[in-house]
């Protein structure tokens, strides 16, 4: 059976590909050239456009059609291109019918993508797997996952996200980006030129992962705060809101994966890792690794072996220098 994954659409587009024997993944950024490559414009009156460019780069990768899929799955946001938007929980997917397309397809809730996706690092039984990013599917900003149940969520709408407000705060204090999801990462690095304020930081406690908008309001800034000690304080607020929200659903014993966006944080993981030292944490567990979770669920759903660990990310160097052979050939790269 062959089985297709794709994230396709807004930023960090990446296809896994299983050809009935072994598992083959690829980001898109790494064969375009282009930082958070996606492929955009997804709707109805530019799908044929659109899908032909991801179809010939899996035929250029991988030597496959489309038609020779027997199944695929999508996680993507459709109210973005035209498609509508159910407002209410996919999980773990609903059926979709893509324009000119005659073949079965699953859009896959996408925060159990995210869930599903750190088998190529592990053999180990999940107890907890907690998904934490800017927003998965609509108006979702977190998600806590027990033996594939849900157990809770947050709300975008209702309570803020923490990976939005983190680039928020990036344009508050000043920074520039070429990409909106390069925000989040230049506040970590930069709060740490700060200094903690004891009384900003009494203020804070009362808030927490359901009221995260909160905590990151810039008018509780003391008028002689600087903006620097502000993020700083602010960002050290937050790790404590991480262990005090992984407590509640976690045990210290507990093998938890924990991904999305927000899981890249290297200073509040390193405070999550000494409470919880079970935690797993993949090297791809931002949005490049969904088509890695889609291809998981697929798996499940058809009740085939367990995949390998694969040593994630070297599973995409032979790949890639195939896909740069076959460009030379055609005239595109020079070597």
């Amino acid at each position: 059976m062959k089985l297709l994954g794709l994230r396709l659409c807004e930023h960090d587009s990446n296809l896994s590909f299983f050809d009935g024997n072994e598992v083959h993944y690829i980001k898109t950024e790494r064969i375009k050239n282009i930082k958070h490559h996606a492929y955009n414009q997804l709707n109805e009156e530019h799908f044929s456009e659109i899908s032909s460019e991801w179809e010939s780069d899996i035929k250029d990768i991988w030597g496959i059609k489309y038609q020779d899929i027997d199944q695929i799955g999508i996680v993507f946001d459709p109210s973005l291109y035209g498609f509508p938007e159910e407002q209410t929980s996919i999980f773990p997917h609903i059926n979709y019918i893509f324009p000119y397309k005659n073949i079965p397809v699953l859009r896959i809730d996408h925060h159990y993508a995210h869930a599903l996706s750190d088998w190529p690092i592990h053999n180990k039984d999940i107890d907890t797997s907690i998904i934490i990013d800017g927003y998965g599917d609509y108006n979702i900003a977190w998600t806590v996952f027990k033996h594939n149940k849900i157990i809770d969520q947050g709300y975008v709408l209702e309570s803020g996200s923490l990976g939005i407000e983190m680039g928020e705060a990036g344009r508050k204090l000043g920074l520039r980006s070429k990409h909106d999801n390069d925000y989040a990462g230049k506040v970590m690095g930069l709060q740490s030129y700060g200094k903690i304020d004891s009384n900003l930081l009494s203020i804070l406690k009362k808030y927490n992962l359901n009221t995260i908008n909160k905590l990151f309001n810039f008018n509780l800034k003391p008028k002689n705060l600087s903006p620097i000690d502000w993020i700083n304080t602010v960002h050290y607020r937050v790790g404590e809101v991480l262990i005090e929200f992984f407590s509640k659903y976690c045990s210290s014993s507990e093998v938890i994966s924990y991904s999305g966006g927000v899981a890249q944080n290297v200073v509040w993981n390193k405070k999550l890792k000494d409470k919880f030292p079970n935690l797993i944490i993949s090297p791809h567990c931002g949005d490049e690794g969904l088509s890695l979770g889609i291809i998981e669920y697929l798996r499940k759903i058809n009740n085939l072996p367990k995949f390998k660990p694969i040593g994630f990310p070297y599973i995409g160097h032979s790949i890639y220098d195939i896909y740069q052979k076959k460009l030379q050939l055609k005239g595109y790269v020079n070597v």
